[in-house]
């Protein structure tokens, strides 16, 4: 009897885990960890819906999106879970979200985009169902790309920042060009001071 009883437990437990596994929000911080999606996918098929809770067509699809939840829990078809991409854009730009909701199933080490309309007041549910499970073979297989590094993310971002600057150049944006050069000067001024700083501890003390 205490042996039957463990064995229940035990299975409580691991399916509780699994419940708080797939309905995870991920974010720049553990989306690679959790999902490991360009690194063998070992953790299984994850179907990523990058939306934004403000944005009103993913307020439109929050409730089919939960529901297709609960169908898809107890056949472990796949993991599903939310990106934020206004909160994480490292994802954002990693995997090219430019409108919202976008859907990606990460399977067997390859990204399919769901390129269907969602209409409200159809299906959705079933819809998304039978795309995750049998039509998603019919999309474009796309390579995952890597995770950047943290100095590839550094020149990105640089580039973007000169890019910003020459537009309110060339627009003569002032306001633009002062808001995009305020944390150049920021970072120029805080390096300075570390410099100055450094020159104050190496000066030798006069007896």
């Amino acid at each position: 009897m205490r042996r039957a009883s463990a064995v229940l437990l035990a299975a409580c437990l691991l399916l509780s885990g699994a419940t708080a596994q797939r309905r995870r929000t991920l974010n720049d911080e553990n989306f690679e960890h959790i999902t490991q999606a360009a690194t063998g996918q070992t953790t299984g098929v994850w179907f990523v819906n990058f939306c934004s809770p403000s944005a009103r067509a993913c307020k439109e699809l929050a409730p089919e999106w939960e529901a297709l939840g609960k169908e898809l829990l107890h056949s472990q078809t796949a993991f599903m879970t939310t990106v934020d991409p206004h909160t994480s854009p490292r994802l954002r730009d990693r995997f090219g979200i430019t409108h919202l909701p976008t859907l990606v199933l990460f399977r067997d080490r390859k990204m399919y985009r769901f390129s269907g309309k969602l209409t409200p007041g159809s299906d959705i549910k079933g819809q998304l169902e039978r795309w995750v499970r049998e039509e998603y073979a019919s999309s474009p297989a796309q390579d995952v790309p890597p995770p950047p590094s943290p100095l590839a993310w550094l020149v990105k971002g640089l580039e973007a920042k000169a890019a910003s600057v020459k537009h309110a150049l060339e627009t003569q944006d002032f306001r633009a060009l002062a808001l995009a050069l305020l944390p150049v000067l920021g970072v120029c001024m805080l390096g300075l001071a570390l410099m100055l700083a450094a020159a104050v501890r190496r000066k030798p003390k006069r007896d």
